[in-house]
């Protein structure tokens, strides 16, 4: 009972400092976002440094207003949760503002995984890609890949730019580990973001101690997916969780997909599947932020499974 009250208050005293509009993250204690400078130049004006934010919730800084007063119990953290938007992986965060981007699964529950005991991570896209915009452009001419917007069709590293993504990704996790070196450090991708958290898993130094794949790219996709053709699932070596929605209709991601994947991760210590189904109808395109896609309606219920297995994975 005391658990699910000091769970209910920090969801709520974390959140409210986004709810009110005259607060920004750089007045609230524990929720801030960090900035990493010179780690690579940019693509599109070389003479420049990329910038890369990330979202930071610190759930052991229970002191919200910074005026000494604890607003609720810190929680003892359980590990570092890196979160890996879909789409175009574009958070738009500012140096001392709130994110005016994406909303899709896991970022909207962000305070959810942070109640549970996460230090959690919401990774924007580097400023380069941030202001990268343009319609789907075949390239090279006459192959099979197509990029576009933002991170679309550039995660992967047989991709154009993707040999800078890994570099943003590589940059953030050392970062993070370098702030709390004693914590495991897990990355949870959604949709596109699937390709990241694998990219993290298999071609980074010092990759995530595990990783959770949420409504996973498993159709072929000229902007990239978790097929044979451009990922080896069998380099991964860490444990991983696999969730869908039974009802996801987002072309791509197709339920039986995430099925068949699990077969692949031939090295990964400990390997599973959770299926979900329901929620509430959806109210938008079977892709978007408000359908089983994006598990609307049932997020609590994800949360808590997901964090209930990581919880169980590093018992291990």
């Amino acid at each position: 009972m005391k658990r699910t009250i000091i769970k209910t208050v920090a969801i709520f005293a974390l959140s409210v400092a986004l709810v009110m509009p005259d607060l920004v993250y750089g007045q609230v204690a524990g929720v801030r976002v960090v900035t990493i400078q010179g780690h690579r130049k940019r693509f599109d004006i070389p003479i420049e440094n990329a910038i890369q934010r990330y979202l930071l919730i610190d759930v052991t800084n229970g002191d919200r207003d910074g005026d000494g007063v604890p607003d609720f119990e810190p929680l003892q953290p359980v590990a570092i949760l890196l979160l890996l938007p879909g789409g175009e992986g574009r958070l738009r965060l500012n140096p001392t503002g709130r994110e005016n981007g994406a909303s899709y699964f896991p970022i909207h529950t962000r305070y959810h995984f942070a109640a549970e005991g996460f230090i959690v991570v919401a990774m924007d896209a580097a400023s380069d890609f941030l202001d990268h915009n343009h319609a789907p452009v075949e390239d090279p001419p006459g192959s099979n890949f197509i990029h576009a917007s933002g991170l679309e069709g550039h995660r992967l590293s047989n991709r154009v730019h993707g040999d800078k993504y890994k570099q943003d990704l590589e940059a953030v996790i050392n970062d993070l580990r370098g702030q709390y070196p004693f914590l495991p450090l897990w990355a949870l991708g959604t949709s596109r973001g699937t390709e990241s958290a694998v990219v993290a898993a298999t071609e980074l130094s010092n990759p995530p101690d595990g990783i959770v794949l949420t409504s996973s790219v498993t159709g072929a996709s000229r902007r990239g997916d978790l097929t044979p053709a451009n990922v080896d699932l069998g380099r991964v070596t860490v444990p991983t969780l696999i969730v869908t929605n039974q009802d996801d209709q987002c072309p791509g991601t197709n339920p039986d997909g995430s099925k068949r994947l699990k077969e692949r991760f031939t090295a990964s210590p400990r390997v599973q599947l959770l299926i979900f189904n329901g929620g509430r109808t959806p109210l938008n395109e079977p892709c978007g932020a408000l359908s089983p896609h994006t598990f609307f309606g049932i997020e609590e219920q994800v949360v808590d499974a997901i964090t209930k297995w990581i919880k169980d994975a590093e018992k291990k």
